[in-house]
């Protein structure tokens, strides 16, 4: 059965005190009114992570946040300094960048012409002298929105007086940082939009009771049925699931399960030298990937051998995923629709270390059959797309997500139902009850940042 540990401090931090137990009612997944108070109490208070430092390695280089009604650019606005500001010019509230990302050697707004230097100060106003009074640049600058880096990441916080992102993610950075993702490289970017709450969304990730059920695939590569659950302050939490070995539900296999015959081949091991052994199959994989580090070009020194083998989900608060193994790293999530509670659009990244961007066909060593052909510096589209596309199989984030995808609207539209109330939680879904403790608890002014 999974085990669940609560950490009540992130160490030397500030300890904060757990919030009382909420209550899931089906109108926290459907009410206008919640979605108000989710926008003034967490979206706008909270650190959100906005996209990759890799875009911005040139000054000039910008990428936009959309959360919401809100639009804000990031911009590596010096070779070591990274600004972000509010999407919209201080003349008449026109936006001022269109797109996902893009190159810019100043600022300037396409109505007027109005033009900012790449630190946010307003530098030009076409026929200054016809404002009266004269136009202040001091009073007119882009409005700045806090942002910090970690691992390669980058994220924002509209909250000016929010605690460091530092002390918001706590012992999660040390827990962290031996994976280097920091030198992990984008292989693909997708955005689908779904018919369900974020909530719906973020539900579906927060536990493992569903995956007997829709992920059936699962039972001959990971044991989810005892994974491990770490739960921390603030809403943040974590799950480990050990890879490489067969459900503990089920009998043991004489034989390598198909599901695991490629990954190990992509090794260069032999499936069949595991008859009968199936079970030493996962500490034989960890032996092998330290062999292969130099030949992959690849660091695992800082990684345990449970880190080289198991799939870590750590869930950092109020919607960012991050689904790790040693050569692989997703960011996902949701983010909420402008105005309407029962849509929201979820975002997957997929970073891989370097020498996984393309099968070396000499050695025959390829990780994992999944892992991405990408062409040297050059940076893969943003796919968008909606969750007919999905179900249709015309575009796909993996199996597992694409079986989630498929069944989340039904989800959503029962919530909708006069003939459900609230939901009924076990221990398998602990996270889910621990993030919505939070989540009400940070919509009731009780945290700061």
């Amino acid at each position: 059965m999974p085990q669940v540990t609560l950490e009540e401090s992130f160490g030397d931090e500030r300890p904060v005190q757990s919030p009382v137990k909420s209550t899931l009612a089906a109108k926290r997944y459907t009410s206008r009114a919640e979605m108000d108070a989710e926008w003034a109490g967490v979206w706008t208070q909270s650190w959100l992570f906005a996209g990759l430092e890799s875009d911005l390695a040139d000054v000039g280089d910008y990428f936009l946040y959309e959360l919401g009604a809100e639009s804000i650019v990031v911009i590596r606005s010096g070779p070591s300094e990274i600004n972000a500001f509010y999407n919209v010019c201080q003349h008449r509230g026109n936006r001022l960048f269109a797109g996902n990302l893009g190159f810019v050697q100043q600022i300037s707004c396409p109505y007027h012409g109005w033009q900012y230097g790449l630190d946010g100060r307003l530098a030009k106003v076409p026929d200054a002298e016809r404002f009266d009074p004269l136009v202040d640049p001091t009073l007119r600058s882009l409005k700045p929105v806090r942002v910090a880096t970690w691992a390669g990441m980058v994220w924002i916080n509209m909250n000016p007086d929010a605690p460091e992102l530092e002390e918001f993610l706590g012992s999660i950075i040390e827990r962290l940082n031996p994976y280097r993702f920091q030198n992990f490289v984008l292989v693909q970017q997708q955005t689908v939009s779904l018919g369900a709450n974020w909530k719906t969304v973020r539900d579906n990730f927060l536990e493992q009771y569903h995956v007997d059920f829709i992920h059936p695939q699962h039972a001959s590569l990971v044991d989810c049925c005892n994974s491990t659950n770490v739960l921390w302050p603030l809403g943040h939490s974590c799950t480990m699931v050990e890879g490489y070995t067969t459900d503990s539900r089920y009998p043991l296999p004489e034989v390598t399960p198909p599901h695991l015959i490629p990954l190990l081949q992509g090794l260069g091991m032999d499936p069949d030298d595991f008859r009968g052994r199936v079970a030493d199959i996962r500490s034989a994989v960890q032996q092998r990937k330290r062999v292969l580090a130099p030949e992959l070009g690849h660091d695992y020194g800082d990684l345990s051998d449970e880190q080289l083998s198991d799939v870590w989900q750590f869930d950092i608060f109020p919607n960012t995923f991050m689904t790790i193994q040693a050569e692989e790293l997703w960011i996902y999530g949701p983010r909420p629709h402008p105005s309407d509670p029962g849509k929201c659009f979820f975002d997957k990244w997929t970073l891989q270390i370097p020498a996984a961007r393309a099968s070396d066909k000499d050695r025959g060593l390829t990780l994992n059959p999944g892992f991405q052909s990408q062409v040297e510096d050059e940076r893969p589209e943003h796919e968008q797309f909606d969750q007919r596309d999905v179900v249709s199989g015309k575009h796909s984030l993996t199996i597992t997500i694409d079986q989630d995808i498929a069944y989340l609207p039904d989800m959503q539209r029962g919530m909708q139902s006069r003939g459900f109330d609230t939901a009924v939680l076990n221990i398998d879904e602990a996270r889910i009850q621990h993030f919505h403790d939070w989540l009400q608890a940070w919509m009731d002014g009780q945290i700061s940042g």
